[in-house]
């Protein structure tokens, strides 16, 4: 039988647990990110060097133990054929916060996105009458913005979420609602997200037929629609994409618009 340690944090005094898991047992929370094969080659030499030594950090659901800090230190001891592993059971309502400080720091927008809608599902799934500015939930998620933009990328993952996010974050808010009603309200921005991302694409395209394409006229295009681009305060969503979006036809229909912007904004 496994020898298990039970103890309290030192800070907050939440119950925390130390014990062996067999490898069967332990499954990766489904919002951490594919594992980088370089990071697991350095990892699985460190192990051979000085054992597996730091415990993982897990959350017991469902008959499971799930991994929500060490998926790495996991793949690559695996590979080396470990079968049971050290863990520390934590409370499962840490599970969310903790993702949310233990991703990686050098993530790309896109995978930013896609765990910050990650994490706002599993609220969605388990709290779903929660108000969206809930403490909770505003530790977990660091841009709300992000969430709009996943749900995005989750119906084409070729946008250039780098380009438009900016505008997005401007009037893309917290919202004072359940999370129920919340999740679909960001969908609908999430489709003007995507006619948006057409346009811009379309005034793209029109300017390379014209000989006048250049590697920043997306930001220039972009920059050329933004209702918001002076505004001090944040925009309201349900106003101010509307305007991006008539803008962006404006200059499908007339893209050499984009070009003539610094001296019409000078004027």
């Amino acid at each position: 039988m496994t020898e298990t340690l039970e103890f309290k944090d030192p800070h907050k005094k939440q119950a925390l647990r130390v014990q062996t898991v067999r490898k069967g047992d332990l499954e990766v929370i489904k919002h951490q990110r594919k594992p980088r094969p370089a990071h697991i080659k350095q990892l699985t030499a460190s192990i051979e060097r000085i054992g597996f030594v730091t415990p993982l950090v897990t959350v017991e659901r469902d008959g499971k133990f799930v991994i929500i800090d060490g998926q790495h230190r996991f793949t690559a001891a695996t590979e080396l054929g470990v079968k049971e592993f050290p863990v520390v059971v934590v409370p499962d309502k840490l599970a969310v916060r903790m993702m949310s400080f233990n991703v990686e720091k050098d993530l790309n927008i896109k995978e930013r996105c896609q765990i910050a809608l990650s994490i706002y599902r599993e609220f969605v799934e388990t709290k779903p009458s929660t108000k969206e500015d809930d403490g909770e939930i505003t530790d977990a998620i660091e841009h709300f913005h992000y969430v709009t933009v996943g749900l995005a990328y989750e119906s084409n993952g070729r946008i250039a979420g780098g380009a438009i996010e900016g505008v997005v974050r401007k009037c893309d808010g917290v919202l004072d609602k359940p999370l129920s009603e919340a999740i679909e309200i960001r969908q609908q921005r999430a489709e003007q997200v995507l006619e948006s991302w057409k346009l811009i694409k379309a005034v793209e395209d029109a300017l390379k037929e014209k000989g006048m394409w250049h590697s920043m006229v997306r930001y220039q295009i972009i920059a050329a629609a933004d209702p918001a681009k002076r505004a001090r305060k944040p925009q309201e969503f349900e106003k101010a994409f509307p305007k991006f979006i008539k803008k962006l036809e404006e200059l499908a229909e007339s893209p050499e618009k984009v070009l003539r912007q610094k001296v019409d904004d000078a004027e």
